[in-house]
């Protein structure tokens, strides 16, 4: 199992006021998201690192059939206490290790920055190929490898304050190459179908710092 401490426990009240303030989430990474899985209506989707459940509940307003799954009891709590029509299923999971959840049960496993916050990748590709359906989609969105590091070949753990002028807390991400993070996927038996590196308009930054990608099983 992933070694995750309880770092997003502690910090989820403060995560989750920081939210409103997260404009690389609402503005990039959900309308991409979404971009990238198409119609889901009626579709199984497994929202892996669900946190308090934003995207479980804008996937379940169209249509699809959604469980969250995340490490943090707090964050499932808050997930549960905003389920109001208790259409989407939650369950403390580590990603590594997904207990009770089916074989190729999904059409698309869905992780929103929560790899970047996961020790044994290798194992949590490997759980998520397992669930999905022959021809079910992994999307998921990382901080980009590439940039931002002055050793980019020393992987392993390395603590940042997120969204540092709203979220103080530090928190453990694992810094992964590029060519390591995509590796993994092919070796679980993936393809890689789309690599998507979005411009942030809202500053003048030319380097990337966040990286979509699309597999498929």
């Amino acid at each position: 199992m992933c070694d995750i401490s309880n770092e997003w426990d502690n910090a989820s009240e403060e995560w989750i006021e920081s939210l409103q303030f997260n404009q690389v989430r609402t503005n990039i990474l959900i309308p991409e998201t979404l971009k990238n899985l198409g119609d889901i209506n009626g579709k199984r989707i497994l929202d892996l690192g669900c946190g308090e459940g934003g995207y479980s509940r804008l996937f379940a307003s169209k249509g699809a059939i959604v469980v969250g799954v995340d490490y943090s009891e707090n964050l499932i709590n808050e997930a549960l206490k905003q389920n109001q029509a208790d259409e989407i299923e939650y369950y403390v999971r580590d990603a590594c290790f997904l207990e009770g959840i089916e074989d190729e049960k999904f059409d698309f496993v869905v992780s929103a920055m929560c790899l970047v916050a996961v020790e044994n990748l290798e194992s949590a590709i490997k759980e998520a190929f397992r669930v999905l359906k022959p021809g079910g989609e992994f999307i998921i969105s990382i901080l980009h490898p590439c940039f931002g590091f002055k050793d980019y070949f020393n992987e392993g753990p390395y603590q940042e304050e997120i969204l540092s002028e709203h979220f103080g807390k530090p928190i453990t991400f694992w810094h992964k190459t590029l060519s390591n993070t995509i590796n993994c996927m092919l070796n679980a038996g993936f393809n890689l179908r789309l690599l998507y590196e979005p411009q942030f308009s809202r500053d003048n930054s030319k380097i990337p710092k966040i990286l979509l990608l699309k597999f498929i099983k």
